[in-house]
């Protein structure tokens, strides 16, 4: 791609200063960014990075006018300049990774009952079950599973090797990267005589528009009913989200997070990394749940917990550091029991 800061500044619709006669090919942080590439900072206490960035062009934020010091590449002025820089990455991206033209692979397995949209590419080795429906303009990659009664939305995108088993619906404008299993069993047993029967799991999962599902994700079919995931939500990579449970619009739920059965996650939730939902939870909307904390019991709206037992976020850290401090109490407590046995 080559574009000049004026064109970028007209794209984005922000303000330009010092405009260069340049050529912007690439795109690089503060400090790695060469002579062709943009750059941003998104506050204006990094300002004093810019003497030494080689970035042909930068946005910064609107404040920093008459503040950039001797920078002396172009300079885009941004309400928001991760936001504008993001936009000029997408525009990069499909320079780097060009959209696929529509096509059906010869080696593709498609049902004759499948119904086939417009304008879809296909891939090596997929398959596509009976009575399943792929919508106008999605993109199924390599090695790709679409089990029976399926239906995959408009421009939807399924990375290679990923398996989205029977009845599962994905709408619009949704991503499953790599080695994501949508539908697969609940986990669902009965004792029995002493022995572990299982339960069939016959319901399905249903994967609301603008969500994207992470690599090496596991999705499962609800017993009966649905196991869902809100439109807008982001699943990181390694999630687990167990049967019958439901997640509400735009949460953000980091890499290895497990959600066991039934639980139920309100809207704009966050998660960190390695947190744990046991079954039959309620988290209310706009909770966060900070990363290797455990949620034994119902989280209300708005609250935020840390720890393994889910503290209130104050009360955690104030424990953690009392426990650094306990050799030193102990070495005093033992002092004392000294002299209280004299």
């Amino acid at each position: 791609m080559n574009i000049t800061p004026v064109s970028i500044a007209e794209l984005l619709g922000d303000e330009i200063e010092n405009a260069k006669d340049i050529e912007i090919t690439g795109a690089g942080s503060i400090l790695t960014a060469k002579k062709n590439d943009l750059t941003y900072i998104d506050h204006t206490d990094k300002l004093n990075r810019l003497p030494e960035s080689k970035a042909g062009c930068i946005i910064v934020p609107l404040e920093a006018k008459n503040k950039t010091f001797d920078f002396k590449g172009a300079i885009i002025y941004s309400e928001n300049p991760k936001y504008s820089f993001t936009k000029f990455l997408r525009i990069l991206e499909k320079e780097v990774c060009p959209a696929k033209k529509p096509s059906i692979h010869k080696t593709a397995t498609i049902d004759e009952t499948a119904s086939i949209g417009e304008d879809i590419f296909i891939g090596p080795y997929v398959t596509i079950g009976k009575n399943a429906k792929i919508s106008k303009g999605a993109n199924i990659n390599a090695h790709s599973f679409i089990g029976d009664n399926v239906q995959i939305g408009e421009d939807s995108f399924i990375h290679p090797n990923v398996t989205i088993r029977e009845n599962c619906i994905i709408e619009k404008n949704v991503i499953v990267h790599s080695g994501a299993i949508i539908g697969s069993d609940g986990y669902g047993y009965i004792k029995v005589k002493g022995r572990h029967e299982k339960i069939p799991q016959i319901g399905k999962v249903r994967i609301g528009e603008n969500v994207e599902v992470g690599a090496n994700c596991t999705i499962d079919r609800a017993t009966l009913g649905e196991t869902i995931v809100g439109t807008g939500t982001k699943l990181d990579n390694l999630i687990h989200i167990a049967h019958n449970v439901t997640i509400g619009a735009n949460c953000l739920i980091m890499a290895q997070v497990g959600i066991a059965g039934s639980s139920e996650i309100g809207n704009n939730v966050i998660m960190g990394g390695q947190a744990a939902i046991s079954d039959h939870i309620k988290i209310g909307d706009n909770a966060i749940v900070m990363g290797k904390t455990g949620i034994i019991s119902n989280l209300d709206a708005g609250k935020i917990v840390f720890g393994h037992v889910g503290r209130p976020h104050r009360e955690a850290m104030k424990i953690e550091v009392l426990m650094s401090k306990l050799p030193d109490m102990y070495k005093a407590l033992k002092k004392i029991q000294k002299k209280l046995e004299l």
